[in-house]
């Protein structure tokens, strides 16, 4: 009977036997294999686009593309299924920059376009037309209103084209304003409509008397697109102020307005003491330090701070249900359109029309129900460099691409070689052939 060692150098070397008999059916196996002939191809940008139909009816072991301008997407897309398809796809630049290109439409009448670009150089903007802007780079990317731009918006850095849509421009419905009749009134309405806001108003003149301005339809989203909220008159459209704000509304609150019953759950903050302006005139670069101003204090856990003057809140926003909250705390406004500079008529028009726009609803066009067009013009072509990262990941030297043409893999011989000896050197120290 074998001694306990012996038996289990026995099974040791039953199990390196097998294991050479693996490595060598393995090999035959491999060697029976058709030897793959597909080559491997270096290729640049400016002949991919005639080269592409060919590669695709080859689909070569490995593709290298230098990449001198930014790829159209269409041939990105190209290499990025035959990569899904067995090919080997590396790329590598020494011209493509870091630039990314993003588009909004502004929920303003007139269609104007917030472009923003991040860049490391600068970058010339066009739209199908003709240039529209030059922009240098800054630290947290560079913003432009374009008024009423072509559909492609086209950001060009050296050899780096990144393209985005413009998107579609957004169904807005009137405006209503309620409140007293005032100068505040006048004013803001004036300012809106002037900026093409339709307006509609219900302005108290007296107890039980007021003037209406537009048609008396239902508040919802269907018929307005943002409520401003004057003062704490908000007449019989006061209770309904709510529903209105979670079905997606926008309700701007200007002054004591958030103090109104109706309206104190949605406010950002409370309303505090009014203080006069910071100078005693509306001074024309600074024209919001001349406005009266109640402090917007104790802001709630889930308002957004959007503006402060000599330390205090003048802005704040929040989200209600669907809909947004704008409170404001200046007062009497209208005197920077009376009282500012040259251009005060048009800076006081342009803060009120961006205060509205900031919450307004806007209703998809109903042509675009149901389809992909949206107002934003946002897009993954708006990012050539990082398109190539996400597609085929990072960029490679051309000597990184495997060119092994298949047959037996060096590693099989000497493998089979140290099991075999392995299993051999250990019988003779048993003793046996």
């Amino acid at each position: 009977m074998p001694l306990r060692a012996d038996a289990t150098r026995q099974t040791i070397e039953r199990v390196l036997r097998v294991a050479a008999l693996g490595l060598v059916a393995f090999g035959l196996w491999r060697s029976l294999q058709p030897a793959d002939s597909r080559t491997a191809i270096r290729i640049d940008s400016a002949d991919l686009t005639a080269a592409l139909p060919s590669l695709m009816l080859t689909s070569p072991r490995a593709i290298h593309v230098n990449f001198g301008t930014s790829p159209r997407p269409v041939d990105r897309d190209a290499l990025l299924a035959l990569s899904h398809a067995g090919t080997q796809v590396t790329w590598s630049s020494t011209s493509l920059q870091p630039l990314a290109l993003a588009s909004e439409r502004l929920r303003e009448p007139g269609g104007a376009v917030r472009i923003t670009v991040a860049a490391v150089a600068p970058v010339e903007l066009a739209d199908e037309m003709a240039i529209i802007d030059s922009v240098v780079p800054t630290k947290n990317g560079s913003t432009v209103i374009a008024a009423e731009p072509s559909d492609t918006l086209r950001a060009t850095e050296g050899r780096t084209v990144a393209t985005v849509e413009s998107g579609v421009a957004p169904l807005l419905h009137p405006v209503l304003v309620l409140g007293r009749a005032s100068f505040e009134a006048k004013f803001i309405m004036a300012a809106l409509e002037e900026r093409g806001w339709v307006v509609d108003a219900r302005l108290t003149v007296a107890p039980g008397a007021n003037v209406t301005q537009g048609k008396l339809t239902a508040l919802d989203t269907g018929h307005f697109s943002a409520v401003v909220a004057l003062d704490t008159s908000l007449g019989v459209a006061g209770p309904q102020l709510a529903r209105y704000v979670a079905s997606g509304g926008g309700l701007v609150l200007l002054g004591d307005a958030a103090s109104a019953a109706v309206v104190r759950a949605l406010a950002p903050a409370h309303v505090g003491a009014r203080t006069q302006g910071t100078t005693r005139d509306i001074p024309a670069k600074t024209p919001l330090d001349g406005l009266p101003l109640q402090a917007l204090e104790t802001l709630r856990t889930d308002a957004v701070r959007l503006g402060a003057r000599a330390g205090k809140v003048t802005l704040a926003a929040r989200r209600e249900g669907a809909g947004r909250v704008l409170q404001v705390g200046y007062n009497e406004t209208w005197r920077w359109r009376m009282q500012g500079g040259d251009d005060a008529v048009a800076a006081h028009r342009a803060w009120w029309s961006r205060l509205v726009a900031s919450v307004a609803y806007a209703a998809e066009w109903p042509s675009a129900v149901g389809t992909s067009t949206s107002s934003d013009g946002t897009s993954a072509e708006g990012a050539p460099l990082a398109r190539l990262y996400d597609a085929f990941g990072p960029a490679a030297a051309p000597s990184t691409v495997s060119t092994s043409s298949g047959g037996l893999p060096a590693w099989l011989l000497p493998l089979i070689c140290m099991v075999l000896i392995a299993e051999w050197a250990s019988r003779r120290l048993r003793g046996v052939r």
